[in-house]
């Protein structure tokens, strides 16, 4: 007789990933001149998508809910720094720092992902997914500081507003399922097939 064995998953927080998916979102569309919001609506956005994901690291923390602490707290740092790079410069506070140190520091956050991304493999499907383009995103941000043809700026963007798409699908999806007591929109839930002998 064969079962299918689920295990408990740590996931994010429907709020955290919400606050993702826009900070995301407006962090991609800031680079890009084409579309780029005001610099006070793209700052207040970063710092409150930050702060929330902040303190719903803090908040997954208290609750044991450690995989979910230790995603949310840096990315809340990580946008809440970004408004000291990005923002306050083209606000004319500051100095906006050079490209190599643009490098490194996108480079770090992309190899952190990357960590997030291969601790994700008994998570869900969308999960990974989220992390993989997210990953994808930083790094490519990272190679466009030290070239000037902006093809990495544009692949970059594409696989930020990707990973965003992905977040706010896992909001939805969360939530629905949440609401049904069922599940309806399916994230890929990892699962295992295990086999049982019986006795004869």
């Amino acid at each position: 007789m064969t079962t299918i064995v689920q295990p408990k998953q740590d996931g994010l927080p429907t709020i955290g990933l919400l606050a993702l998916a826009v900070t995301l979102a407006i962090y991609v569309f800031s680079q890009i001149e084409l579309v780029r919001p005001p610099v006070f609506l793209t700052g207040g956005i970063l710092l409150g998508g930050g702060t929330i994901q902040l303190l719903t690291g803090i908040r997954s923390q208290q609750q044991g809910r450690s995989y979910a602490a230790a995603t949310l707290l840096p990315l809340g740092i990580l946008w809440l720094s970004l408004i000291s790079y990005e923002i306050t410069p083209q606000m004319g506070m500051g100095k906006h720092p050079d490209a190599i140190t643009m490098f490194s520091f996108m480079s770090l956050w992309g190899l952190f992902v990357a960590i997030l991304f291969l601790a994700s493999f008994r998570q869900s499907v969308a999960i990974q997914t989220l992390y993989g383009f997210m990953m994808f995103f930083f790094l490519a941000l990272a190679m466009d500081y030290l070239r000037d043809d902006r093809v990495f700026l544009w692949l970059g963007s594409g696989s930020g507003l990707f990973a965003s798409l992905v977040a706010a699908y896992m909001v939805i999806a969360q939530s629905y399922n949440q609401y049904c007591g069922r599940t309806v929109l399916p994230l890929g839930e990892w699962k295992v097939l295990a086999a049982e002998t019986d006795d004869y």
